[in-house]
């Protein structure tokens, strides 16, 4: 039991690049960044690799009950270079499901 609990894993580097793309918006006060995550990975599990935020903004310059995250999402396919259209194609459900799902408000 002890040998199956720390058998390592190897996995091959892809071959692909993987690339970034940042995403700034508004939620209310009760949605966390676990919440966003989870929306992203269920629009698109295939090509995000990683959600990480690197901001979170509370304060007197946004509408009483809300709060801004900025997220950072890792894409990458491990069979081919995605395309500028597919990156594109894939953020733009990933804005969809978030203000659909948690009523985000994408910030430009």
């Amino acid at each position: 039991d002890i040998v199956k609990k720390n058998r390592i894993l190897n996995k091959e580097v892809s071959k692909y690049p993987s690339l970034r793309r940042d995403l700034s918006m508004l939620v209310d006060s009760s949605v966390s960044f676990e919440d966003l995550k989870t929306i992203a990975f269920k629009t698109e599990k295939k090509l995000i690799k990683n959600v990480q935020v690197f901001d979170v903004y509370v304060g007197d310059k946004l509408p009483e009950g809300k709060k801004s995250y900025a997220l950072n999402f890792t894409l990458q396919d491990e069979e081919q270079t995605l395309t500028d259209k597919q990156i594109d194609s894939v953020m733009q459900k990933i804005i969809h499901n978030l203000a659909q799902t948690a009523k985000a408000e994408i910030r430009r």
